[in-house]
């Protein structure tokens, strides 16, 4: 009786230890210090030139469009669309859509980190910071804001000391409806960070890929971004 005891004890203590969450200590601090960072990158003091190359797909259509827009650290402006100086309609859309965006930069990884519950390490022994469900207002697609469907993982990489977001990549947790007639079957988007000239890290490359149908019909996009700064 007592040496059956003494076995099924380390069992008991294995199961708990395989069922217990991850280690607070392990993700605490990781994540408060890449927030902290992120917080003091203020996209006012950052001036950069953003090219998109949109491509749409459909029944019988592949539509590609081509979107020079430039941020100057205090308002938006576009400059050209198919190398072209931009119609009155499309200013039009530009500043509606300018207007409900957040600026993009590293400064957006303090709210997306603030979510982030657990941490791995990869294949490439680099930290990884999972965050389960995006926080509202983190994604808006055609004005809707679709950040509760999606997931991201932040990859970590450590310079002289200090952690830093590499890429960040979101994805679709699930099937889900856009505006009500788009049903949403896939949605990727990947952004990778690099170190600037001042050490600080900043946007650099974003591609972006989604997959749907409507009607019966199905369709898609895929965007690529291109940050250069100024």
């Amino acid at each position: 009786m007592i040496k059956g005891r003494t076995l099924a004890l380390p069992l008991l203590a294995f199961l708990l230890v395989a069922a217990a969450p991850a280690d607070p200590l392990r993700l605490e601090p990781l994540r408060e210090a890449i927030i902290s960072d992120a917080r003091a990158a203020n996209p006012s003091g950052v001036a950069f030139e953003r090219t998109t190359t949109a491509i749409r797909r459909g029944p019988g259509m592949k539509e590609k469009t081509v979107t020079v827009e430039r941020w100057d650290g205090k308002a938006w402006s576009l400059i050209s669309v198919n190398g072209k100086p931009p119609s009155a309609n499309q200013l039009k859309s530009f500043r509606k859509a300018t207007a409900i965006n957040p600026v993009p930069g590293y400064h957006r990884m303090a709210s997306l980190l603030a979510a982030a519950s657990d941490v791995s390490t990869d294949d490439d022994g680099r930290k990884v910071l999972k965050i389960p469900v995006l926080p509202p207002g983190s994604v808006l697609a055609d004005k809707a804001d679709i950040s509760s469907h999606l997931s991201g993982e932040a990859v970590i990489v450590t310079t002289d000391g200090k952690p830093w977001v590499a890429r960040l990549k979101v994805r679709a947790r699930e099937n889900f409806k856009l505006n009500m007639l788009i049903k949403v079957t896939n949605f990727e988007q990947v952004s990778d960070y690099n170190l600037g000239p001042d050490g600080k890290p900043r946007l650099a490359l974003q591609s972006a890929d989604s997959k749907g149908s409507m009607f019966g019909f199905t369709g898609g996009q895929t965007d690529e971004v291109v940050y250069a700064y100024r």
